[in-house]
């Protein structure tokens, strides 16, 4: 009986014995998991970290490449504006001295055509415009 004691003593420490080592490697396994798990987690949240901030570079260098073309396109048309306005200028400038020339022929003309019905009706006695009279 005692020895029958004693194997059963030592099946049941040889069971014990064997149970805690498999709870230690169960332990050690889910251990290694959560580590796992955890390692994978914050390397998904890195990549996801680093893809948003190559997106956001992305965009703002797009954003950038748009203003500085809006700010391109802004100078040319206030170039091509200012090209307008001189050129509505110097236009104005020739229409002006046109109608002048023409307004100083006119007046020319009606001076003289004045000046022969003036010698038709009163002889030679004409009065130039700075007063002096011709006779």
């Amino acid at each position: 009986k005692d020895q029958e004691r004693l194997l059963r003593h030592r099946y049941l420490d040889m069971i014990s014995k064997e149970l805690e080592q498999l709870e230690r490697t169960a332990e050690e396994q889910r251990l290694l998991r959560i580590d796992r798990d955890e390692r994978r987690q914050r390397e998904y949240t890195r990549k996801k970290l680093t893809l948003r901030r190559k997106i956001e570079e992305e965009w703002k260098t797009k954003e950038m490449m748009l203003l500085t073309k809006i700010g391109e396109d802004v100078k040319r048309e206030q170039k091509i504006e200012e090209q307008r306005r001189k050129s509505r200028e110097e236009s104005d400038r020739k229409k002006q001295a046109m109608l002048e020339k023409k307004m100083a022929y006119h007046l020319q003309k009606m001076q003289d055509t004045g000046l022969k019905d003036d010698i038709g009706r009163n002889g030679f006695d004409y009065r130039g415009q700075n007063g002096t009279t011709f006779e």
